[in-house]
């Protein structure tokens, strides 16, 4: 009966936490270089001889943010405008252009490692996610509600034309890489198989987030693994697979192995997490997990109740963790030795770590305190960047950005003196405080940037000023959080005042990110599929531990054969 309760508890906490998340939808230096020899220009704004004009809307960066501009554009009320003595009918081309042909659904990437989730539910390709969105049947296909109403209720506008409403909008998905963006002439260079190429745009969303960069520590690059791609995360679990074998090895022959000792950088929500299911997938007799956090507190940025569940779930589980401490240099480790059951694929990826306090109690005559930390496997969540250093991507042009990278923009979302450029995500800064860099912000920072660039647009080709709609400022509504604190462990709070913790929120942690999903239909298959292989695991577990995953007795000789 109590099982019965908690499932029934998880479930009324699901369709309510499923009902909250839908509410941010409604509410919410160096010049350009010169341009390559052998360029060629695509998507210029095009007029058909049926009067409709097609402004071109690019979208730069697939994660969270540029996903969901690409289906919230096509929601919009594009319609009929006045234009000299006549109407044209105004139907965006909306081009999603990222280097990876995947979305990637970050807080499951490790799922994914551990095969407790699919890649086409993580990782589903961008041409998935866009198939039929523009379209008269996109309100069944996208993972967005048509927001037209509630847009135009914020903005102080109305519309009577139901007709309107479904855009026929053209989406489309471009895999290449941004070279640079050249906002006096309203194009972007991009990098394709083919060559370089330009897009000219009459609107654009730049979207491309943040990425891990560890350049400034010395050896990190060579020997520390981000994780954030879905390359990273195959990488992780082929290194895993070679930390099992090794163990299983040294156990085999007796012999007295190798210390297993694996790091991960950044105590962040990423980095606590990776550290608790590295735990949970290694197991803390063979392996120590250390954690390693400039700052002097894990989770600083998380509510209370999730830094708490958070850190007496790293003490619980064995993991050491090292605060105020920065990473000051990565070398080799060969010492001579290795264990012979060590492959040389392993060895390679041995390095000790530096570690430097960084405690402000230390006096400054004085040497900071070090430490040498011999490291089987170094895991790197810290230092992320809107981009990389050099002037490459977003940061090839003339648009203002402060000392990390990020694109100074108005409350609106729009950079000054480009009204026609819209920055969202991690790589925006609207204000003197930077937003939280998570999905969440993104998503609804997605929404403002559409309406705005829709009332943009729909000024520009109205050619009248009274015809205008007004631009939305963004105002983030925090929902809440949830974190995995381990293969069937996870805290969560939210908007409404729910505290959770342990095995049911890790079931309504997936629960909620199916819902999630960018699409209804990637959302189907992330509840079915995360659903029956946390089943699966959980019967399992409960076979090795010779307990019926229906009953809770014991295996009869028959189940066990």
């Amino acid at each position: 009966m109590s099982s019965l309760i908690s499932l029934s508890l998880v479930m009324v906490c699901g369709f309510i936490l499923c009902a909250v998340s839908q509410l941010p939808t409604a509410l919410a230096f160096v010049g350009f270089h010169a341009a390559p020899k052998r360029i060629s220009t695509l998507y210029a704004t095009s007029s058909s001889d049926d009067g409709v004009i097609q402004p071109h809307i690019v979208i730069l960066g697939g994660g969270f943010g540029g996903i969901n501009s690409a289906l919230t554009l096509p929601t919009l009320p594009w319609s009929d405008v006045a234009q000299g003595s006549g109407t044209a009918s105004v139907k965006p081309r909306i081009t999603l252009i990222d280097k990876s042909e995947r979305f990637v659904f970050l807080p499951l990437l490790y799922e994914l490692c551990v095969d407790d989730a699919s890649i086409d539910e993580v990782a589903p390709t961008f041409k998935s996610l866009l198939s039929g969105v523009g379209t008269n049947k996109l309100s069944t296909l996208s993972g967005l509600p048509d927001l037209s109403d509630a847009l135009q209720l914020l903005s102080g506008e109305s519309n009577d034309d139901d007709e309107t409403k479904e855009g026929n909008c053209e989406v489309s998905f471009l895999q290449a890489q941004v070279e640079g963006i050249d906002a006096n002439n309203n194009q972007v260079v991009i990098n394709r198989s083919s060559g370089i190429e330009t897009i000219n745009y009459d609107a654009l969303i730049i979207a491309t987030g943040a990425e891990v960069s560890c350049d400034a520590v010395p050896g990190a690059s060579q020997f520390a693994l981000p994780f954030y791609t879905v390359e990273q995360c195959f990488e992780l679990k082929r290194r895993l697979s070679l930390i099992d074998n090794y163990l299983e090895e040294v156990r085999a022959s007796s012999e007295l192995g190798q210390s297993t000792n694996v790091v991960v950088v950044g105590g962040g929500y990423s980095g606590v997490e990776l550290a608790l299911n590295l735990v949970d997938r290694l197991g803390s007799n063979d392996v120590q997990v250390t954690l390693v956090h400039r700052g002097k507190q894990v989770l600083e940025y998380a509510t209370e109740h999730n830094r708490n569940a958070g850190m007496e779930r790293l003490k619980s589980a064995g993991v050491n963790v090292m605060t105020s401490t920065s990473v000051a240099e990565v070398s080799s480790w060969d010492d001579g030795t290795h264990s012979d059951n060590m492959s040389e694929t392993l060895r390679k990826q041995l390095c000790t770590v530096k570690l430097t306090a960084t405690n402000e109690s230390i006096e400054d005559e004085g040497e900071p305190e070090t430490t040498q930390l011999a490291t089987t496997l170094l895991l790197w969540t810290a230092g992320s960047t809107p981009t990389s250093i050099r002037n490459a991507g977003i940061r090839n042009s003339v648009l203002p950005r402060d000392a990390m990278g990020r694109i100074l923009t108005s409350p609106t979302l729009n950079v000054a003196n480009y009204p026609n450029v819209f920055a969202i995500g991690d790589c925006s800064r609207p204000k003197k405080v930077p937003y939280p860099g998570t999905a969440q912000v993104a998503m609804q920072m997605a929404t403002v940037a559409s309406w705005n660039i829709y009332a943009t647009l729909s000024k520009k080709y109205s050619g009248r000023e009274q015809d205008s709609l007004k631009l939305l400022p963004f105002s983030y509504l925090n929902l809440g959080e949830m974190m995995t604190l381990g293969t069937n462990d996870a805290t969560i709070s939210t908007l409404g005042g729910i505290e959770l913790s342990g095995p049911a929120a890790s079931w309504l942690r997936r629960l909620v990110y199916a819902v999630r999903m960018p699409t209804p239909g990637q959302g189907l298959f992330a509840a079915v599929d995360g659903s029956s292989r946390k089943l699966a695991r959980g019967a399992l577990e409960m076979l090795e531990e010779n307990r019926s995953p229906w009953t809770g007795s014991e295996q009869v000789d028959e189940i066990k054969e």
